[in-house]
């Protein structure tokens, strides 16, 4: 019976899938935008409200997203001048 039991190999690594979309201030402002259109077409108040709020989330995501570009940026550039220094 052992030489029926083989074990089975594992992937060491993850699978080298591409993400759908990039998570960037644009990409969530694009998507904030659709949510907002999306909800005029909705029927009842709940859906509405709904992608409405889905819509804000987004919005404050791209703006935090912005704000960590700024600041890694300001930082990278006070780096740099503290190097040439």
């Amino acid at each position: 019976m052992s030489g029926l039991i083989h074990p089975i190999p594992l992937e060491a690594r993850a699978s080298a899938k591409k993400p759908k979309h990039k998570d960037t201030a644009g990409t969530c402002r694009d998507r904030a935008t659709a949510d907002l259109l999306k909800s005029v077409t909705m029927i009842t108040a709940n859906e509405r409200l709904t992608l409405e709020r889905s819509a804000a989330s987004w919005q404050v995501r791209a703006t935090l997203l912005d704000q960590l570009e700024d600041s890694a940026r300001a930082r990278a550039l006070s780096a740099s001048q503290g190097l040439g220094a």
